[in-house]
């Protein structure tokens, strides 16, 4: 063991190789464990009052048919997306309810916000499905599905045209309870 020559006239202090590397080992890990959870944001904590939703069911759980519910996977009776797939939206058995499904991290999923905002005149049947900005925190480099129940601002009486932020967007036909999917065109 080494000390090193105090010039303040206070004792040696003791350095060790290894007391050197788990200090380093551990910054390592606190720069590491930080950061924007995959997508894009500053860690902090968003303004919006629907930063708050809450965290996804684990993966193969049902999804609750509750606005702001989410669940890492698919909707039940959802067949595996076509290749490409970047985000998806389909009505479900509640008419003021529709799934969002975006794709990414396991652990760090892209939830949408509860509510839908309603875009252009009252009754024009599109409305646009916004995110909050994720929290800090380390994220796999996964890719899966997650699934997020959204409130309709009003029921729709015919097609629903979806905007899924920067995904794209996907419009629904009124009637049908399929998934419409944003293929990646890169």
């Amino acid at each position: 063991m080494r000390h090193a020559r105090d010039t303040h006239g206070a004792a040696p202090v003791a350095r060790s190789p290894r007391g050197l590397a788990a200090v380093a080992l551990l910054a390592l890990l606190a720069a590491c464990s930080g950061g924007s959870g995959g997508y894009g944001g500053d860690g902090g904590s968003s303004a919006s009052p629907s930063a708050a939703t809450s965290e996804p069911a684990p993966s193969g759980s049902a999804v609750a048919l509750t606005a702001g519910s989410s669940v890492v996977g698919l909707p039940e009776g959802v067949a595996a997306p076509p290749a490409g797939a970047v985000a998806g939206a389909s009505r479900t058995t509640d008419p003021s309810l529709i799934y969002v499904i975006t794709f990414g991290s396991s652990t760090c999923p892209m939830v949408a916000d509860p509510d839908a905002v309603a875009t252009g005149a009252a009754g024009a049947g599109e409305v646009e499905i916004t995110f909050p900005e994720p929290t800090g925190g380390a994220c796999t480099a996964d890719y899966v599905p997650a699934t997020t129940v959204v409130a309709l601002p009003e029921e729709p009486t015919g097609d629903l045209r979806v905007l899924l932020g920067p995904a794209g967007d996907v419009t629904l036909p009124a009637g049908s309870d399929e998934v419409e999917w944003v293929i990646d065109q890169g």
